[in-house]
C-alpha cells in the first residue's frame, strides 16, 4: 500500500511537471507571437499598434528582452518619452551589457535633460564595444549640452574616425567647430560630410556658416541653397541664404 502510494505521489509529480512546462511553452510561444507582430508594426511605423503587441507579450512573458526593447523604441517614436525610458531601463535590467539597449536609454535620458544619467550609460556602452562609432557621437551631444565643447570634441572625432561614414558625427564636430569660432576647421569636416551626399539639410546649413564666417560667400550661398533643396521650409537656411545674398549683392 505505501509503495502504491509513492507510486502515485511520483506520477503526480510527473504530471503537474508535464503540465507547468507546456502551459510555460505556450506563453512563451505566444509572448513571441506577440512579440513579432509588434515588431513588425514598429518597423512599418504603426506604433500605437506596435505598443498594444508588446504590451500584451510583455504581461505573458515580463522576463524577455525585446517586447522591452522594441515597446521603448515605440514609445521614443510617439516622443512618450519618460514611458520609453521605463521600458529600456527594464531592458538593460534584463541584460546590462547590451549595446543597443545602452545607445537609446542614453538617447532618451538626452531628450528629457538626463545629462549625467546619459554619460554613464553611454560610457559604459563604449566599454561594451569600443570599436562602434555610435556611442561616442552621442557622448559627445550629451558634453555639448553641458557646454563642454573641448570634451564633445573629443568624443565626436572619435566617433568619426571610427566611421568616416558617419555624417551625424561629422555635423556635430563642424557645430562645435563653429561654437568656438574655429571655422576653417569646421569647413574641412563639413565639406567631408558634404562629399558623402549626405542628406542632412542642417549639415549644408551648418557649412554655409562655417564658410560665411570664412569670407567664402558664393559658397556660402551655394551650401544654404542645398540645404533648402533638401527641406524648403528650412527657416535658418532662408534666413541666411538671404543675409548672403544681400551681401553678395553689394
Amino acid at each position: 500500500m505505501k509503495k502504491q502510494l509513492q507510486v502515485l505521489v511520483f506520477f503526480v509529480l510527473v504530471v503537474g511537471l508535464l503540465v507547468s512546462s507546456t502551459i510555460s511553452l505556450a506563453n512563451s510561444k505566444t509572448a513571441y507571437q506577440e512579440y513579432k507582430l509588434g515588431l513588425n508594426n514598429f518597423r512599418n511605423g504603426n506604433y500605437q499598434q506596435a505598443v498594444v503587441n508588446l504590451i500584451e507579450s510583455i504581461s505573458i512573458d515580463p522576463d524577455l528582452l525585446y517586447p522591452h526593447y522594441i515597446l521603448g523604441l515605440s514609445y521614443d517614436r510617439l516622443e512618450k518619452y519618460s514611458f520609453a525610458e521605463t521600458q529600456l531601463e527594464k531592458a538593460h535590467q534584463i541584460n546590462p551589457e547590451h549595446y543597443r539597449v545602452l545607445i537609446n536609454l542614453g538617447r532618451v535620458y538626452l531628450d528629457q535633460g538626463k545629462i549625467k544619467e546619459a554619460i554613464k550609460v553611454l560610457k559604459r556602452a563604449i566599454q561594451v564595444k569600443q570599436d562602434q562609432d555610435e556611442a561616442y557621437n552621442i557622448l559627445g551631444r550629451a558634453y555639448m549640452k553641458q557646454g563642454l565643447l573641448k570634451k564633445s570634441i573629443k568624443y565626436y572625432k572619435q566617433a568619426v574616425h571610427k566611421n568616416k561614414k558617419n555624417c551625424y558625427a561629422i555635423n556635430n564636430l563642424g557645430l562645435a567647430y563653429i561654437r568656438i569660432s574655429q571655422y576653417k576647421k569646421a569647413v574641412s569636416i563639413l565639406r567631408l560630410g558634404a562629399k558623402l551626399d549626405s542628406k542632412l539639410s542642417y549639415l549644408y546649413n551648418n557649412l554655409g556658416i562655417a564658410y560665411e564666417n570664412t569670407g567664402q560667400l558664393l559658397e556660402a550661398q551655394e551650401a544654404y541653397q542645398q540645404a533648402l533643396k533638401l527641406k524648403s521650409n528650412y527657416q535658418k537656411a532662408q534666413i541666411n541664404l538671404k543675409r548672403v545674398n544681400r551681401l553678395l549683392s553689394n
